[in-house]
């Protein structure tokens, strides 16, 4: 009298069972993924062959912006001047993306 239900209850927890086996196997791929960005992290500031100290002061002067090479991210220097070293290709590929958008 109740197997429709019965049926449904069980796809229910076949669903549930899933979704916690890939919780899981999402965390153990963001495990690996960090543990992957560390690994490179480590290789190219080992790659610097710098002391520690000279690394800290490295570090230092990157976060202040004071380095006076590529600058930020943003293709910007902390001082508001557009960096030399920015790619201006990168703006125009965004600018003709939006447009295409639009039409």
């Amino acid at each position: 009298m109740y197997e429709k239900l019965d049926k449904l209850r069980a796809e229910v927890k076949r669903w549930e069972q899933k979704i916690e086996d890939d919780k899981a196997k999402l965390r153990q791929a963001q495990e690996k993924l960090e543990k992957a960005e560390n690994e490179q992290i480590l290789a190219d500031v080992g790659a610097l062959k710098l002391k520690p100290e000279q690394l800290a002061e490295f570090l230092k002067l990157a976060t202040s912006g004071k380095l006076g090479g590529a600058g930020t991210a943003d293709g910007y220097r902390s001082d508001g001047v557009k960096s030399a070293y920015t790619d201006e290709t990168e703006n125009e590929d965004e600018t003709e993306d939006f447009e295409d958008e639009e039409n």
